[in-house]
């Protein structure tokens, strides 16, 4: 009986795979033996387990076949009945608006990645509230624009299999890199800048460190690694040293034009308060003392940057955004020490991008 119920499960995960397209049992056949679900040993033993299977299932009402009467040599096709396990194969109305809503977060050339297809695919076969033509416009249509200096890097399924198995089960993994043997503790992935790295701990050099997955080949799991690592460095990206501190910037009154306090906008990813009128807009957030924050603030148009004050970090206290940001202090002098290193960043910053334009007015 076990056996039987494993093939029937089997056989509906195969043809809810194809959604509302008939199916040969040659082909249902072929399939299930090169998944291992049928052993291949005897195919003719197998044919009959299959076809008692799908005459079970049929009179379940679970799926359908083509032809009232199959002659000669010609096999039966058969498909799921939808309408039996809607909530097998299809996706609600809500469901679907969430995905293609997510879709637009992903820039077209990650789109043809061959790690995602399988999500587009699922997509396509789960969506039965769209027919082909639906869904095919509704993937046009919601779109992301990417900044003009974004970049693109491929990765390849098979290591990022074993680094999601890393980091969900929460063991290590043995790498190479550059030519490399490190054994790390996969912490999670992320995109910056459309680069994929693997946040990590290497036990060896006890340190943290972000790794380019590119450059990577998995070729192991080892054990399970301390509860501790993944804790200490989950919220943790770039290993560089990024002292976080308290500031407001003012930009013009345009950035908040036609829009109301309900509509919840975000100007930065640190944001933590906004405030604007007619004349303008005020903004608090969680900076950081570093040459790459400097880089990156002023490339918004600001019109002010303000040294954080005592009422500043009185709101910041309020929000408890020391749970949020390793390293934050509410201690007002070294606010203003950190913020005097980021200014000094910024100079920094400004001067060779000066050297840079003078060159090509020149």
């Amino acid at each position: 009986m076990e056996k039987r119920l494993y093939l029937a499960i089997e056989v509906l995960k195969y043809l809810s795979e194809n959604g509302s397209s008939f199916i040969s049992t040659t082909e249902i056949q072929d399939k299930l033996t090169l998944r291992g679900v049928l052993s291949g040993t005897n195919p003719s033993a197998d044919r009959k387990k299959l076809n008692r299977t799908l005459s079970d299932l049929l009179q379940a009402g679970y799926v359908e076949s083509r032809f009232d009467n199959v002659k000669g040599r010609k096999p039966q096709m058969w498909r799921l009945k939808v309408k039996a396990v809607p909530y097998l194969v299809s996706l609600s109305e809500e469901e679907l608006l969430s995905l293609f809503t997510l879709i637009s977060f992903v820039p077209r050339k990650y789109r043809n990645l061959e790690v995602l297809e399988p999500g587009l695919r699922a997509v396509n076969r789960l969506g039965k509230l769209l027919d082909r033509e639906k869904k095919e416009v509704a993937m046009e249509s919601f779109d992301y624009l990417p900044v003009p200096v974004e970049r693109f890097t491929n990765i390849a399924p098979e290591t990022l299999k074993m680094i999601f198995r890393g980091i969900v089960e929460r063991r290590e993994l043995f790498i190479n890199y550059e030519g490399n043997q490190f054994t790390v503790y996969p912490i999670k992935v992320f995109n910056y800048n459309g680069i994929f790295y693997l946040s990590s701990y290497l036990p060896q050099e006890r340190k943290y460190r972000h790794l380019h997955i590119v450059k990577m080949r998995v070729y192991g799991l080892g054990r399970e690694y301390p509860l501790y690592y993944w804790k200490r460095y989950k919220d943790k990206f770039f290993s560089f040293s990024e002292e976080p501190f308290i500031m407001k910037v003012e930009l013009p009154a345009d950035y908040m034009a036609n829009l109301k306090r309900e509509h919840s906008v975000f100007l930065y990813p640190t944001q933590f308060h906004i405030e604007w009128d007619n004349q303008k807009v005020t903004v608090w957030l969680v900076a950081f003392s570093s040459y790459r924050f400097a880089s990156w603030i002023i490339l918004d148009e600001l019109k002010a940057v303000y040294p954080p004050s005592l009422e500043d970090i009185e709101i910041a206290k309020e929000r408890k955004l020391k749970e949020l940001y390793e390293g934050l202090t509410y201690n007002p002098k070294e606010n203003i020490r950190r913020f005097s290193h980021f200014k000094k960043a910024l100079k920094n910053f400004l001067e060779k991008r000066m050297e840079f334009y003078s060159s090509l007015v020149n």
